[in-house]
């Protein structure tokens, strides 16, 4: 087995918690190595409006922000884009929570609006040059759930396939998806992302 492959199955011996703990640590240190030699230079996805066209994504306006902040922060190469909403057209996609009012499969749709609105807010971070994006490095995902729902991340799916969709490798992240008890106007599902570009 290569041990510097962060993709390979990691096992523990049945009978010694302790040990286990310590090779699991172990071999997501040597992982986390691993990951960190991979080349920095390429990883975004080339051609991304021309990506969004194949898709028949048109980037909306960038929802004005409903309280004291704004909708992204760019920084020493980082963009932090605040948590956004399915608004689609001016209107909340499938208000409510999963799955009472609204099932798995309309809470993935309203996921993935919420990452196209991100994917609008970056546009604008970035001066209309989506080329300039070297990686999503985090999506936070927050589910309006009943009681009893776990499946969270089946929802938040959603805006973590669409990155990938779009930038590629370079969309693949880290993620939070976790559930809430309410979302700001019933929404179903919110996500906020992180996102390395060049200056």
């Amino acid at each position: 087995m290569n041990h510097l492959d962060p993709s390979s199955p990691i096992r523990f011996p049945a009978k010694n918690p302790a040990l286990s703990r310590r090779r699991f640590l172990g071999h997501s240190a040597v992982a986390a190595a691993g990951l960190a030699l991979l080349p920095t230079a390429g990883l975004a996805a080339e051609a991304v409006p021309q990506r969004l066209r194949e898709l028949g994504i048109e980037l909306p306006e960038v929802p004005a922000p409903v309280a004291n902040y704004v909708p992204w922060v760019r920084e020493n190469g980082f963009v932090y884009l605040a948590g956004q909403i399915p608004f689609l057209d001016g209107e909340l996609m499938s208000p409510g929570k999963v799955p009472v009012d609204v099932s798995i499969e309309a809470g993935r749709a309203a996921a993935r609006q919420c990452g196209i609105n991100l994917i609008a807010a970056l546009n604008a971070a970035c001066e209309g040059d989506l080329n300039k994006v070297r990686r999503c490095m985090r999506l936070d995902g927050f589910v309006a759930s009943s009681p009893g729902f776990s499946q969270q991340p089946a929802v938040v799916n959603g805006a973590s396939d669409l990155m990938v969709e779009v930038f590629g490798d370079a969309g693949r992240h880290s993620r939070t998806a976790v559930g809430v008890n309410e979302l700001p106007l019933n929404a179903c599902v919110e996500v906020a992302a992180v996102f390395v570009v060049d200056e």
